[in-house]
């Protein structure tokens, strides 16, 4: 009988039932947004870099691939930089390079003008390797498709820096 009574005395449960809070988990609403496991689109940069030799000191100028290279496409996306602001890739044999971008970058509005291409690292054998400058580039919008946008910086030619000699009387 006393535990009937305490039934009655309990205060009664306000809390308001949020049906959206109870069918909708974080994994769920960054689904239902496009930035979960299923891509909604596909936002890619491309291009090529290149080191620019003269062979023969003067006029004759050869392109040659930059194998191996790192590359980094950074954008600014108003808040204060994070690792998820910026995506690395590698440059092939051809010296091309092809970055996907992480699907919280898709919506950065005026991309072209908030991301840029930078090089990060260039192999020790690269004729160019001391002509790494903090070099950047930015990027174009070149082809729209069925939820697949393609940016591209073209072609990013390099020089290697002139040597000149220090020598020193000892």
């Amino acid at each position: 009988m006393l535990f009937i009574f305490f039934i009655f005395l309990r205060p009664p449960t306000t809390t308001a039932r949020n049906p959206l809070a109870e069918v909708s988990s974080d994994d769920f609403l960054r689904s239902a947004a496009g930035y979960g496991e299923e891509k909604l689109s596909t936002v890619v940069v491309g291009g090529s870099l290149l080191c620019d030799v003269f062979l023969d000191g003067i006029s004759n100028l050869q392109s040659n691939p930059i194998t191996g290279a790192s590359m980094m496409v950074s954008c600014n996306t108003g808040k204060k930089t994070s690792k998820s602001d910026w995506t690395k890739g590698r440059t092939d044999e051809y010296g091309d390079f092809l970055i996907d971008l992480p699907s919280h970058l898709h919506a950065v509005p005026n991309i072209e003008k908030k991301c840029i291409v930078r090089i990060l690292h260039l192999p020790k054998t690269s004729p160019c390797h001391q002509a790494l400058n903090g070099h950047h580039t930015r990027i174009k919008l070149s082809s729209v498709k069925n939820g697949f946008r393609t940016y591209t910086t073209h072609n990013i030619h390099l020089r290697p820096k002139k040597h000149t000699s220090r020598n020193k009387a000892m």
